[in-house]
């Protein structure tokens, strides 16, 4: 008998991990890189693709989108999309989904190497600017960094590096830096977990007072039914107005081991925004 339970033991382990293989076997992995191109390239590392969007044209849960380092010099041709929810022009508009905790979608920097997505040339007329529109579940943003998101409106606007409106997403150490705009924003979506991101020296001086007094660090804003959002490990300093800006919400925000120094002050000290460091409210 006990010879019996050790074979079909060893029967079990040896089919889970067929199927553990079969899994990582039909996953696929592609590339995008500075020198790359949407047309002919095939999304392989000798061969790779532009942009994000050109990559999730194809991907599909357990894929993996590599970014290669270098500076992605974006324009206003790279504006794929215009949100018919509200005034933004999206540049990388990721609405395909990954199907489970285990088969998510990942566009990670390539190990090793820092992908930097430049926004300063990305001002389209009239329009609020989001960088990264998540839309889709099962996503795993890491390692990509946005600087230069620009302002363009001069009353009341924003602009962001990442918004989420997806469920059961990871943004994990993204750096959004150097520019007019918030760098992450929810108002939507569960179970998301933003994780070891950095916010700073995010100043608006274009629109309102030209204080900056709308960009935060992280705008956590969920509204009724959008539960289970954590942020952990993240860090926000020298933002124009505040760290973390949760004050419209409607459901609980886990903050864990999160930093805040420093907001609503310049680098030279010259107060701007409301500077708090995590702003806590609710309807």
């Amino acid at each position: 008998m006990v010879e019996r339970n050790k074979l079909v033991k060893k029967i079990f382990i040896t089919i889970i991990t067929f199927f553990a293989f079969a899994v990582i076997v039909n996953a696929k992995t592609y590339y995008i890189a500075t020198n790359g191109n949407d047309t002919t390239g095939t999304g392989t590392i000798t061969e790779p693709y532009a942009t994000i969007m050109k990559a999730q044209e194809v991907v599909v849960g357990g894929d993996t989108v590599f970014v290669r380092g270098g500076t992605y010099a974006m324009t206003n041709s790279n504006v794929t999309n215009y949100v018919t929810t509200g005034p933004y022009a999206v540049v990388n508009y990721l609405s395909k989904s990954g199907t489970s905790l285990s088969k998510r979608i990942y566009y990670w920097a390539y190990p090793g190497e820092k992908p930097v997505f430049d926004f300063t040339n990305v001002k389209p007329a009239g329009y609020r600017v989001t960088a990264f529109l998540v839309l889709g579940n099962y996503i795993h943003l890491k390692g990509l960094e946005i600087i230069g998101m620009q302002v363009t409106i001069l009353t009341h606007t924003q602009s962001e590096c990442f918004r989420n409106q997806g469920s059961y997403n990871i943004f994990e150490q993204l750096s959004m830096h150097d520019g007019m705009g918030i760098g992450f924003y929810l108002q939507k979506g569960s179970n998301n977990l933003v994780l070891n991101c950095d916010a700073y020296r995010n100043w608006d001086n274009v629109s309102e007072t030209k204080k900056g007094s709308n960009v935060d660090g992280f705008g956590f804003h969920p509204a009724k039914g959008s539960t289970g959002n954590i942020i952990r490990g993240c860090r926000a300093w020298f933002n124009s107005d505040d760290g973390y800006d949760c004050i419209n919400n409607a459901e609980n925000v886990v903050f864990d081991n999160c930093w805040a120094f420093y907001n609503g002050y310049s680098t030279g000290f010259v107060s701007r925004g409301d500077g708090n460091g995590f702003k806590i409210g609710g309807y």
